[in-house]
């Protein structure tokens, strides 16, 4: 996971949000109560901002984005396995999860963290195609060439 959380407290826009994520080159933003409690309460990630740029309604830039964050936020404990990550994932089609130590905000995980770590770790591969996953072994055998694809020749 990473621990270098980028947040913003819920009374920022939509302009603010992005330019957060551009100066950060990062796809997503923790959306907090506050920025001394960094209690995470929701998240606003690149696909919600071009959604709403779909609707062809500038004025929506400017609301607050507490108006366009996920939430309530799906997490896991920071005690939780990559199998954990890998099937809430899965099942709640998300590509981010935020994990908590003791109700705080402790790190965020996302589907490129987990490939990259199985990708390293090949030897891993076939324990997590074997576990009890509700992922098609093909899908994932196809996610994580992909992946190894796209990260090993595009960029």
């Amino acid at each position: 996971m990473n621990k270098n959380i980028i947040v913003a407290e819920q009374n920022v826009n939509l302009i603010g949000v992005s330019r957060i994520m551009s100066n950060n080159n990062i796809g997503c933003v923790v959306i907090v109560d506050n920025l001394n409690t960094r209690k995470p309460i929701g998240i606003i990630t690149e696909r919600d901002v071009i959604r709403t740029i779909g609707m062809l309604q500038p004025h929506q830039m400017v609301v607050p984005v507490r108006e366009h964050m996920s939430h309530p936020l799906i997490t896991l404990s920071s005690k939780a396995t990559i199998a954990d990550a890998m099937k809430l994932m899965y099942e709640r089609k998300i590509r981010r999860v935020i994990i908590l130590e003791n109700d705080k905000l402790a790190g965020i995980l996302t589907d490129k963290d987990i490939f990259r770590y199985l990708v390293e770790n090949k030897d891993l591969l076939s324990t997590v195609i074997a576990s009890n996953l509700p992922i098609p072994e093909n899908q994932l055998k196809q996610d994580i060439s992909h992946f190894w694809f796209i990260n090993t020749f595009i960029e």
